[in-house]
């Protein structure tokens, strides 16, 4: 199949991420990446559908193991539909121990999840390439496409593996709820969004007491026609450390055409610094509004990236998957008409980019 225009689209995955490109090779053939499959509902409700149009995924990118990722995966390599698609490549880090393969059909958290997704691999698909990736593979061409690799580390991916060998022994017990629980209770929205950017980037957890998101596959993709930042649930300063070593700067920021903005929004994972290397007008988000015990899009994240200092004078664009007024009814009022007053920005639904979008 020939194509001459990338899209991207950001599937509505619940609390979870996953991203379908359809973009082209050198030879104008259409070259096809699925980025993670969300929870095993939105394969049911939202990547079944798109799957079925295609008979090919060039590249399959797990970006991390967490169930919000990884469990849409499972859901599709149990599924009749990976008979007909042939996959080229994937990419994932794991260590390569035994198996253990779930006798549920629903899916387990972290590790188990991933080694069954693993062993799921194995029996459906003979003839695929897999490999780890870290940043010490740098740069990746793949017929006329490129893909910068920055994130994880290669420390941070031996400490992911050291973390899984201990986590591997554990018995498995107990299995995840699917279903994102609202909360009754509506966070504080009342701090204006500039003194919000205001508040130093402070993260609540340690690279390596967050080494399941830290070891995110985050990379910079450059199509014939379009580039995109798609930085998973990765680490802020993961991110920003590498870009200064590829030669970013304040002064020489990344220009991207768009941004998948880490970790649902979470505050934990977008800092001020982080926004200062990256010059974008477009930045996506993927979340429903999270869970109970994790609310996203956080207002700080909205905070920094309308108030970054280095942004021209047009428009930023924040697009979300899911309705804001769905986001709303789950979150309470994380955006308001006064916050539009604030720099030149703004907020929508959208899940579906081309270039005809810049």
């Amino acid at each position: 199949m020939t194509r001459n225009q990338t899209e991207l689209n950001i599937l509505p995955a619940y609390n979870g991420d996953s991203i379908l490109i359809k973009t082209y090779n050198e030879n104008n053939v259409e070259f096809v990446i699925l980025v993670d499959g969300g929870t095993p509902l939105t394969f049911e409700y939202s990547l079944k559908k798109q799957l079925k149009e295609i008979t090919k995924i060039d590249l399959l990118i797990l970006t991390h193991i967490d169930n919000d990722h990884i469990g849409g995966l499972i859901k599709l390599f149990k599924n009749s539909l990976i008979k007909r698609i042939e996959i080229h490549e994937i990419w994932y880090n794991q260590p390569d121990v035994d198996l253990y393969e779930s006798k549920s059909d629903k899916a387990l958290i972290s590790v188990p999840q991933a080694e069954n997704w693993k062993a799921l691999i194995k029996e459906k698909i003979t003839d695929v390439v897999i490999k780890e990736i870290t940043t010490e593979n740098g740069v990746i061409k793949i017929k006329g496409l490129e893909l910068t690799i920055i994130s994880p580390t290669i420390e941070i991916k031996n400490k992911l593996y050291e973390v899984w060998l201990k986590e591997q022994g554990k018995p498995k017990s107990g299995e995840l709820n699917q279903k994102a629980l609202i909360s009754t209770s509506t966070p504080n929205y009342s701090v204006p969004l500039d003194e919000l950017n205001k508040v130093d980037f402070k993260p609540e957890k340690s690279i390596n007491n967050d080494i399941y998101n830290s070891s995110s596959i985050a990379f910079l993709l450059k199509c014939p026609d379009l580039n995109f930042l798609l930085l998973a649930d990765s680490r802020a300063e993961v991110i920003s450390n590498n870009l200064k070593i590829l030669g970013y700067s304040k002064t020489n920021p990344l220009e991207v055409d768009f941004v998948k903005i880490s970790h649902h929004g979470s505050l934990n994972n977008t800092s001020q610094e982080l926004l200062s290397l990256i010059k974008s007008n477009n930045y996506l988000i993927s979340t429903n509004g999270g869970t109970s015990n994790h609310k996203h899009p956080s207002r700080e994240t909205i905070a920094r990236i309308v108030c970054k200092k280095n942004q021209n004078d047009e428009t930023i664009n924040i697009y979300m998957n899911y309705s804001l007024d769905s986001l709303k009814l789950k979150i309470g009022e994380f955006i308001t008409t006064d916050d539009l007053k604030i720099g030149n920005w703004n907020i929508e639904h959208k899940n579906i980019f081309t270039k005809n979008d810049l």
